[in-house]
């Protein structure tokens, strides 16, 4: 996965890659920062390609339960979302599952 950083370069590149949003990350200065991902082509068979529209809009219901806290269903979003993508994205949603995990804990 490489990662791109603000919505102006994600808007760019979106035009001819898989371009998907990730998160947003305040930074020292308070300003917030848009993180995305563009998932290379080579992790993408061809076999994938009809199922890529489903899965990016899996993956961003995924993201919009996260930000309105609704941990069940982005858990289960990451059982259907694991491995797609080429995997490229499962690193990501181990470091979600693993903040709702402790939001659990402190609950």
């Amino acid at each position: 996965m490489d990662i791109i950083f603000g919505r102006a370069n994600a808007e760019e590149l979106r035009k001819k890659y898989t371009v998907l949003d990730l998160e947003s990350i305040t930074m020292e200065d308070g300003n917030e920062l848009e993180v995305f991902c563009l998932i290379p082509a080579e992790k993408l068979g061809l076999g994938d390609l009809p199922n890529l529209e489903q899965w990016t809009k899996l993956h961003n219901e995924f993201l919009s339960g996260y930000k309105n806290n609704q941990y069940d269903y982005c858990k289960d979003c990451i059982k259907e979302l694991r491995g797609k993508f080429g995997g490229e994205l499962d690193s990501f949603y181990d470091e979600i599952l693993k903040r709702i995990e402790e939001k659990d804990v402190k609950v």
